[in-house]
């Protein structure tokens, strides 16, 4: 789909007449097929608007992500830079593609935000599973309470697992709903 642009009615009367089509510019904007094409324009400009923060979204993620990854370097930190700047470049793709009223805008951010709900899933699921307390943690807390701190950081884990992840499967199904 191309550009989705303003004409004024009366260049848009003489492009009708040039290509050979006797009418008015308002019959020709009720035109069904017409008032698709200016539906779908729509509903991508709406869905620029959803990218345009998405993607500052992701931006500061993935800083975050890198000044950890300078002040703590791990192999966790590695992937997560690189997949937070991988996916942020996407979504201003994303965003651009939606400006442009291109559809490629849905396909692309349909795939790109399943992603980071994939990968809020596991992020969440794993630490929520595998992950214990640090020793400096462990230390300070009463043997005691020991097994309540674990499971509230499993509970902070699996909650990050399933609102993060509904959060953004909910945003890829808003992109993708612009293809209708």
């Amino acid at each position: 789909m191309s550009k989705l642009v303003h004409i004024p009615e009366e260049t848009l009367q003489q492009l009708l007449r040039e290509s050979g089509r006797s009418e008015s510019v308002e019959i020709f904007l009720r035109d069904t097929a017409v008032q698709e094409k200016l539906e779908a324009g729509h509903r991508l400009l709406k869905r620029a608007r959803a990218a345009y923060w998405s993607r500052f979204w992701l931006l500061f993620s993935a800083i975050v992500s890198w000044i950890s990854l300078v002040f703590g370097p791990d192999v966790e930190g590695v992937i997560s830079s690189l997949l937070l700047t991988g996916m942020t470049v996407v979504e201003y793709r994303v965003y651009a593609f939606f400006q442009a009223t291109d559809i490629r805008g849905s396909i692309w951010g349909w795939w790109n935000q399943c992603l980071f709900a994939f990968l809020f899933l596991v992020y969440g699921v794993y630490h929520g599973t595998f992950d214990t307390l640090s020793p400096q943690i462990n230390a300070m807390v009463d043997p005691d309470l020991l097994p309540t701190v674990i499971g509230l950081q499993r509970f902070f884990y699996y909650t990050v697992a399933l609102v993060g992840a509904g959060g953004q499967f909910y945003l890829a199904c808003y992109y993708r709903s612009a293809l209708k």
